[in-house]
């Protein structure tokens, strides 16, 4: 996704033919619970997308991180990034940001999005990771 995403952003979110929205789906427990809580935690100083995009290139780094240490390494990626880091742990601190993405959860479940990706372009609902081609074909329908 991460080389389709900014292609998909260029072509049609900047030109206004598409919206994009990302809702998170807690598929990975503990690690999407916190990965997810980081990202709406950044969202509060307008770096969601930025902490969104840190967070799946390293991937790897989440997933050999024990889930005891998670809460670090968020607070490492948002100090990367430059966020102010009292307002951050703040954040991750109060619980809204892990409430909030666990009613988001909820509500992909109850529309019965349990995994991810998932696109919804009007009424069509595509599973899975797609090429640019198939955006495109559906785009210009």
């Amino acid at each position: 996704m991460l080389t389709v995403e900014p292609e998909l952003i260029a072509r049609y979110v900047a030109t206004g033919e598409l919206y994009y929205v990302f809702r998170p789906v807690l598929n990975h427990g503990e690690r999407s619970l916190r990965t997810s809580e980081a990202a709406a935690c950044a969202a509060e100083q307008e770096q969601f997308w930025p902490m969104h995009e840190l967070i799946f290139q390293r991937q790897d780094e989440v997933w050999a991180t024990g889930e005891g240490d998670l809460p670090a390494l968020m607070a490492g990626y948002a100090a990367e990034l430059g966020l102010d880091r009292a307002a951050f742990d703040a954040c991750v601190a109060g619980g809204e940001a892990a409430a909030l993405v666990q009613a988001l959860d909820a509500e992909q479940r109850t529309r019965g999005i349990r995994v991810q990706p998932v696109f919804e372009i009007a009424d069509l609902r595509l599973v899975g990771l797609q090429s640019l081609d198939v955006f495109a074909r559906i785009l210009a329908q």
